[in-house]
C-alpha cells in the first residue's frame, strides 16, 4: 500500500495477491477497494475496531468503472496478483483527521453461483492527517531477543534453529535487514547480548567452551608464542597457505566454515555496522529475570549481568547503554530503589495505567518510560496481524491519534513485539518509507524520554502505582534458578584461577550461568536449573583431575619435621596449584607452600613442614587449591603421629653420661686409694 496515509491529493495504490485454497475454480473475480466513511479519533476507538469480526461491514465498496480490478478466473491452489489505484477524490471519506478503515473485497463465483458478501477480505487502518495540523513525537523500539540455551560443554542447543534465525530469511536476519532500510529514521534496538554470543557460536560452527591457553604461550611452551592468524609466514617458507610452516606431516588445515557459519558472521558484521546508525540499549545478560533477581536479594547477579552485557557488546565494537526492559513489560515497584538512576526502565503502559504521562521520574531520579501496548496487538484480522505492512499501519495510526490527543506534546513510545518476525515479504511493505510523514517527528528512546518527564510525588500523595499482576508474580523464577546461577558462577571463578593461561573461562561460565535465570527460562525453569547444575558438576570433575598424592602415614621424630607430597595435573592445560593442610587442631600446624605451576600431565614434589605441640595421632587432609588459595574440592587424607621422642633420648643420654662419668670417677678414686695402700711401708713389731 502506498502511500501509508490517505494523501491530500493524488492516488492511493493497494496491491496484493489472491490465493485459491479451495477445491473449486473461481471465475469472474473482481477486486474492490473500500473505506469507512468516518474516522476513529481516539486510541480506544481503534482498539475496539481491532477486535471486530473480520466479516463485519466497514464501509461501501468503490464499484465505479475503473475503480476495481477484474482478475479473471482462479484454479484450485493457484494465485493471482491484483492492483488497485484510486484517486483521493474518489475515496468515500469525510476528510476529517483520524484513522479510517481501508479494505479489499474479492467477489467471484463457482459452479454453484455467487454467495452473499465478499468471498475474500483484507483490511487495515490508514490515517488521514492535515500536513499543517498537530504533530506527534514518536520513538520506535525494536527488541533483538531470542531464548538462548547451552549444553554443559558450552555448545548452543538447537543449533539448527539458531542457524535459521540469523540466516537472511530467519527472524533475526529479517529484522537486521529491515533496520537497514530505516533511511535515517532513528531506531532504538533493545538487545540481549546473549543473542550476539549465540550468533558468534553459529559463526564458529558451534565449538565447545575452550579451556586452552588464550595468551601467546609461556615458559612451559617449548615452541614459544604462536603466530596470530594475520602474521607473516615464518622465514624459510614460501607463504603458500597450502604449505605447513611447522613441517608437521600430520598437520591438518582447519575446516572451512559452513554456509550457516558464514551467514551468521555476515549477520554480526551487519549488526556492527548498523549499530553506528542506531541507538543500542542492552538488557542484563541473558535477558535476566530482573524482577525475581532483585526481589530475592541477588543484587550482585544483576550488577554482574549488566556489566557482562556492556562488555560483550563492546567486544564486538558495538557502543551501548544499559536499560531495564522486562520481556513482559511489568516490574514490581519494590525493586525500583535497587535500580541505578542512570538506567532507564522501559515498561508497558499497562503497568501504570493511571500515569499522567508516558515518561515519569521517581523522586530519586529513576526515569520510567511507558510504551504503547496497543501496537503489540498488531493489525486487524483477517490480515496476518504481524506482517510488516499490518504493523506499520498500526504504528502509524497510533501515532496519528496521539497527535490528535491532548497528550501530543508527550512522546509516544512504541515497540515491535518481543519476538517479532516481519515475514518473508517485508521488503514489499516499505516499512520505514511509510513512517516518513510530515506530522511525525521520530526520535530515539533516550532523546525522547529526556525531552519531558513528570516527577512522581511522594508515596503518601501519589495515586499512580505500578501495576504488577498476580500472574506476573507467579511466573517469576524460583530461588532454585538463582542459586543455580550463583553456584555455577562461583565455580567458574575457582576454575579460572586454576588455569594458568586462560582468561576467558570465568566470563564464559558466568554467561552460561545467567541463562538459568533469564525470562526465557520461565517456560522451562526446571530444565534450566538442571542444565546449570550439570555444567557445575562438569567443571568440578575437571578440577578434581588436579590432585595431591601423599603417604598414608607420617611419623614425626621431633617437634618439627618435613615430609613430601606430590601435586598432579591430569588436565590438558597448564595450571597453577597450591596445597592447603587441614589438621582440625591447633596442636598440629602445616603451613601452605607457594603455588606451583604444572604443565599438562605434569607432576611435582612439594615438601611440607609440620610442627607439633603435643604427642598423639592426627588426621590430616591435604586440599589442592588454585592460585588464589580456593579449594578445588578433592582432598587426600592421611595420619600423622607426633611425639617428643627426641627430648627423651637427649635426657636419657645425658643421664647415662652422668652415671658413666660418676662411675668412672668412683672407680678412679678407688684405684688411687688401692695403689697408695700397696706402696705404704709396713710398721716393725715391738717386742718386750
Amino acid at each position: 500500500m502506498s502511500p501509508a496515509a490517505i494523501p491530500a491529493k493524488g492516488e492511493i495504490t493497494v496491491t496484493g495477491q489472491i490465493i485459491n485454497r479451495s477445491d473449486d475454480t473461481w471465475t469472474d473475480l473482481n477486486v474492490y477497494l473500500l473505506t469507512s466513511p468516518g474516522p476513529f479519533t481516539t486510541s480506544e476507538e481503534l482498539a475496539e475496531a481491532q477486535q471486530t469480526d473480520p466479516a463485519a461491514e466497514i464501509g461501501g465498496r468503490l464499484t465505479a468503472e475503473e475503480l476495481y480490478d477484474s482478475v479473471g478466473d482462479l484454479a484450485p491452489g493457484s494465485s493471482i496478483s491484483y492492483a488497485l489505484s484510486v484517486a483521493r477524490e474518489d475515496l468515500e471519506v469525510t476528510g476529517e483527521p483520524g484513522v479510517y478503515w481501508l479494505g479489499v473485497h474479492v467477489l467471484g463465483a463457482t459452479e454453484t453461483g455467487r454467495i452473499d458478501g465478499a468471498d475474500g477480505r483484507a483490511r487495515t487502518f490508514v490515517p488521514l492527517m492535515d500536513r499543517k495540523g498537530p504533530r506527534a513525537t514518536m520513538s520506535l523500539v525494536m527488541p533483538l531477543k531470542a531464548g538462548v540455551r547451552r549444553a554443559p560443554d558450552g555448545r548452543l542447543r538447537n543449533l539448527r534453529a539458531w542457524q535459521d534465525l540469523v540466516s537472511p530469511e530467519g527472524r533475526l536476519g529479517r529484522l537486521i535487514q529491515l533496520s537497514g532500510t530505516s533511511l535515517g529514521f532513528p531506531v532504538t534496538w533493545v538487545v540481549d547480548p546473549a543473542v550476539l554470543d549465540a550468533a558468534r557460536s553459529v559463526a564458529a560452527d558451534n565449538p565447545p567452551m575452550s579451556t586452552a591457553p588464550t595468551g601467546e604461550g609461556d615458559e612451559t611452551d617449548p615452541g614459544g608464542p604462536e603466530e596470530s592468524p594475520g602474521s607473516s609466514p615464518s622465514e624459510g617458507t614460501s607463504g603458500d597457505p597450502s604449505e605447513d610452516p611447522s613441517g608437521d606431516p600430520d598437520h591438518e588445515e582447519a575446516p572451512a566454515p559452513s554456509e550457516e557459519a558464514e551467514q551468521a558472521a555476515d549477520w554480526l558484521d551487519t549488526l556492527r555496522r548498523q549499530s553506528e546508525q542506531h541507538t543500542v540499549l542492552t538488557v542484563p545478560y541473558g535477558d535476566l529475570d530482573v524482577a525475581s533477581i532483585l526481589r530475592h536479594g541477588f543484587d550482585d547477579l544483576y550488577a554482574q549481568a549488566t556489566e557482562l552485557s556492556t562488555q560483550t557488546a563492546g567486544d564486538l565494537g558495538v557502543e551501548t547503554s544499559p536499560v531495564v526492559a522486562p520481556a513482559t513489560g511489568f516490574l514490581p515497584k519494590g525493586i525500583l530503589p535497587k535500580l541505578s538512576q542512570e538506567t532507564p526502565v522501559l515498561l508497558t503502559e499497562a503497568a501504570a495505567p493511571a500515569a499522567p504521562e508516558p515518561v515519569v521520574e521517581t523522586e530519586r531520579g529513576l526515569r520510567i518510560v511507558l510504551g504503547n501496548s496497543a501496537v503489540e496487538q498488531g493489525g486487524p484480522t483477517p490480515t496476518p496481524p504481524y506482517r510488516a505492512l499490518a504493523l506499520r499501519q498500526r504504528i502509524l495510526s497510533e501515532a496519528a491519534l496521539h497527535a490528535l490527543s491532548p497528550d501530543n506534546e508527550q512522546p509516544l513510545v512504541v515497540s515491535t513485539p518481543q519476538l517479532w518476525d516481519p515475514g518473508g515479504e517485508w521488503r514489499l511493505a516499505e516499512f520505514f518509507a511509510g513512517l516518513d510523514a510530515a506530522w511525525l517527528r521520530p526520535l530515539d528512546l533516550p532523546t525522547a524520554s529526556a525531552t519531558t518527564s513528570s516527577p512522581i510525588p511522594p508515596a503518601e500523595g501519589y495515586d499512580v502505582e505500578l501495576r504488577y499482576p498476580r500472574s506476573e508474580a507467579r511466573a517469576e523464577l524460583s530461588i532454585a534458578n538463582l542459586l543455580a546461577t550463583e553456584e555455577l558462577g562461583e565455580t567458574g571463578a575457582v576454575f579460572a584461577n586454576l588455569l594458568t593461561q586462560n582468561d576467558t573461562v570465568d566470563e564464559s561460565l558466568t554467561k552460561y550461568a545467567m541463562l538459568a535465570s533469564s525470562y526465557g527460562s520461565r517456560d522451562h525453569r526446571d530444565a534450566s536449573v538442571a542444565m546449570a547444575r550439570e555444567t557445575t558438576a562438569r567443571i568440578r570433575s575437571l578440577m578434581e583431575r588436579v590432585r595431591v598424592e601423599a603417604p598414608s602415614f607420617v611419623t614425626m621424630s621431633s617437634e618439627e619435621g618435613p615430609f613430601a607430597v606430590t601435586l598432579v595435573n591430569d588436565l590438558d592445560e597448564p595450571v597453577t596449584v597450591g596445597v592447603r593442610a587441614e589438621t582440625g587442631s591447633s596442636e598440629l600446624v602445616i603451613p601452605s607452600p607457594d603455588p606451583v605451576s604444572l604443565g599438562p600431565g605434569q607432576r611435582a614434589s612439594v615438601r611440607l613442614r609440620a610442627t607439633s605441640k603435643d604427642i598423639g595421632l592426627h588426621s590430616v587432609s591435604l586440599v589442592p587449591t588454585n592460585s588464589k588459595g580456593q579449594p578445588l574440592g578433592n582432598a587426600t587424607t592421611f595420619n600423622v603421629r607426633s611425639s617428643q621422642i627426641g627430648l627423651v633420648i637427649w635426657v636419657i643420654m645425658g643421664l647415662g653420661a652422668a652415671v658413666l662419668f660418676l662411675a668412672s670417677a668412683i672407680r678412679i678414686i678407688r684405684r688411687v686409694r688401692s695403689r697408695k695402700a700397696a706402696h705404704s711401708p709396713v710398721p716393725k713389731s715391738v717386742t718386750s
